[in-house]
């Protein structure tokens, strides 16, 4: 019988058994085993288990499941082999490649105001330049319409902050020969950082202080939306609960109309015979008050929810307004074919 152990990944706790972890270990050291450079060792390891961390959370169901040396076996066809250092880097690549995943972040590391124009070119496979100078001609011919798409890109695009989200903003796989590649390019970034201190120094202070700028204006933006959400839903409560106390307040008069047998005839509301349909008025109205009621009731658990953040309802709520509202919508039809066929007669 295998013995479990409590496994930390990246800040993460795992259940492995110990042919798991002695598997996973193995792996690590193979891996060390082609490095000399001690900090770029690190770095890499770094990235390693934290992928592989992300890799076993997709894998496994349930937290408290225990990880098992299949499971590691999969990790390690998705992230390749350590002997791939060895290979030529177009081979490694072919091995073990896997489908990639592209999305669309903002890019953290070439952005010169929130990293939105750089990140549509990764996602379109554009050069950023051409992007850039594309968005500020349609920016000033769309009389800032673009800037205003710009800005709600801003808001509402993540910024890609850890490596699997660099990666899939790249369309490229996570697996050791990328992130080894991406590694070595962060420490030929360093050194030529280091050769152009003064030029560089200049250059973010420049884009440091646009980019507090407009991040301070993204953020009053997404507080005038938030607040304006908040408004919106306070309305539509009020809104929805004075329609559904009115609705309620006739359902009820309706019925005490029936009850007490007191005539709805009016000049405008003439009384209906309906009794051969076998249908009361009151069961009528009902019908045609719950059509309007269950579309209110939706609009009063949206505006709750821009005002609270809670859930719309859960799925026995949804299952039961709606199967309500369609059995109305059923028997409104089955009225109708009634009342067609002369059935029910005004009189």
């Amino acid at each position: 019988m295998n013995t479990t152990v409590n496994v930390n990944l990246a800040g993460q706790h795992f259940y492995f058994d110990q042919a798991a972890k002695v598997k996973l270990e193995v792996y690590f050291e193979e891996i060390k085993s082609y490095f000399t450079d001690e900090s770029f060792l690190q770095e890499l390891m770094t990235d390693v288990e934290a992928r592989i961390a992300e890799l076993l959370n997709d894998i496994i169901v349930d937290p408290q499941q225990v990880v098992t040396i299949h499971h590691i076996e999969k990790v390690m066809e998705v992230m390749g082999e350590a002997n791939s250092f060895k290979i030529d880097d177009d081979k490694a690549q072919n091995k073990t490649e896997t489908k990639a995943v592209r999305k669309l972040f903002r890019d953290p590391d070439d952005r010169f105001l929130g990293g939105v124009a750089s990140g549509v070119s990764h996602y379109f496979s554009l050069q950023v330049k051409w992007v850039r100078l594309i968005w500020l001609l349609l920016g000033l011919f769309s009389w800032g319409g673009f800037s205003i798409l710009y800005i709600a890109l801003w808001v509402f695009v993540p910024l890609a902050k850890t490596t699997s989200e660099k990666f899939m903003m790249k369309g490229q796989v996570i697996n050791l020969s990328n992130l080894e590649k991406k590694i070595k390019e962060e420490f030929e970034e360093v050194a030529d950082q280091i050769k152009n201190a003064d030029y560089q120094k200049a250059k973010r202070k420049i884009k440091s202080k646009t980019a507090r700028f407009f991040n301070a204006v993204a953020e009053i933006l997404v507080f005038i939306f938030h607040l304006l959400l908040k408004l919106l839903g306070i309305v539509m409560v009020i809104a929805a609960g004075i329609s559904l106390f009115i609705i309620f307040t006739l359902m009820f008069s309706i019925g005490l109309y029936e009850v007490f047998d007191i005539a709805l005839g009016t000049p405008y509301w003439p009384p209906i015979d309906i009794v051969h349909t076998g249908v009361s008025i009151w069961q009528t109205a009902f019908v045609g008050l719950v059509l309007a009621a269950v579309p209110i009731i939706y609009v009063f658990l949206i505006g709750r929810f821009f005002i609270t953040k809670n859930s719309i309802g859960g799925t026995a709520t949804h299952l039961i307004l709606l199967s309500v509202w369609w059995f109305a919508v059923l028997l409104s039809i089955f009225l109708g074919f009634r009342f067609a066929d002369g059935t029910v007669n005004f009189l």
